[in-house]
């Protein structure tokens, strides 16, 4: 990971007061214009008349530091802070608290920047020894929507293809698996297994075709998803998917999302469950 360092200058956003950070709050730059990227927003915090700052800005190219991770930031004001905030933080979370804000600009990759933000938090968080229970949104110690992906149902559809809790949910479980993922020590002697997957998920029957929902169904067995908000086009391995979207999930038709995950779909009626295998290997 590379980190692009570019502090500020601005003593208006940049008040040069040192402080312990206890946690790490996510933030959404909310603007959507071309050009708004890293380096755009870095110099709107630099301008002598800005009074708002973060310690890290990230869009699909660069991450870049604005101020030491030992100095206060201007990123989580307001004239209220949640109750529990101000239990587990401070009266004023600003002087405890790390920011990351993250870059919608239309012309850069959303996917992209959501890999970096990851990669970022992971790196603080393992820095400091701290778990997830120390990641908040901004909307978590003021109320404010903020960020909207991860607050508000109608971006989290845009951006994520589904609602905003399970948006959010999603990210700290992303996390949580970089934070947790430990490479395996080899191993002297290896016996193959079998191994069924359940996953606590419901599709859904319509006239006679069942249906899965896509994410929940193509990571568990590695496959990757895409999600392209202005066309609200979905691709699994890099192969589009025709999908219903039902409560803001993504559904497709359990054949189909078995062949782009390189599996055979079978239909129990008895139970009514649809069980995924890997397609033979037998090739006669």
């Amino acid at each position: 990971m590379q980190i692009t360092e570019m502090l500020l200058t601005n003593k208006t956003a940049r008040p040069g007061i040192i402080m312990t950070p206890k946690a790490l709050v996510i933030h959404w730059t909310a603007n959507e214009s071309k050009g708004a990227d890293a380096r755009a927003n870095r110099s709107y915090f630099n301008q002598p008349t800005t009074e708002a700052s973060a310690h890290y800005i990230v869009d699909d190219v660069e991450i870049i530091r604005c101020l030491p991770e030992n100095e206060m930031g201007y990123h989580v004001g307001a004239k209220s802070y949640k109750p529990e905030a101000v239990k587990r933080l401070s009266a004023y979370p600003n002087n405890c608290t790390i920011g990351i804000e993250m870059c919608v600009n239309t012309d850069g990759s959303f996917q992209a920047m959501y890999k970096k933000t990851l990669e970022l938090a992971v790196d603080i968080l393992k820095r400091y020894q701290w778990g997830i229970e120390r990641l908040w949104r901004h909307y978590d110690i003021t109320g404010k929507n903020c960020p909207a992906f991860f607050t508000a149902d109608d971006y989290a559809h845009k951006y994520f293809g589904t609602g905003a809790a399970e948006a959010w949910n999603r990210f700290k479980q992303d996390i949580h698996n970089l934070l947790t993922s430990n490479p395996q020590k080899p191993q002297d002697h290896v016996d193959n297994c079998n191994i069924q997957v359940a996953l606590p998920a419901k599709g859904i029957l319509r006239a006679g075709v069942s249906y899965l929902p896509v994410r929940m169904v193509a990571e568990a067995v590695g496959g990757v998803v895409g999600w392209e908000a202005d066309t609200k086009r979905v691709t699994v391995n890099g192969q589009q998917l025709d999908v219903s979207i039902e409560n803001g999930i993504a559904y497709a038709a359990a054949r189909k999302l078995a062949e782009v995950l390189n599996r055979e779909a079978s239909w129990e009626s008895a139970s009514r469950t649809v069980t995924l295998v890997p397609k033979s290997q037998n090739t006669g």
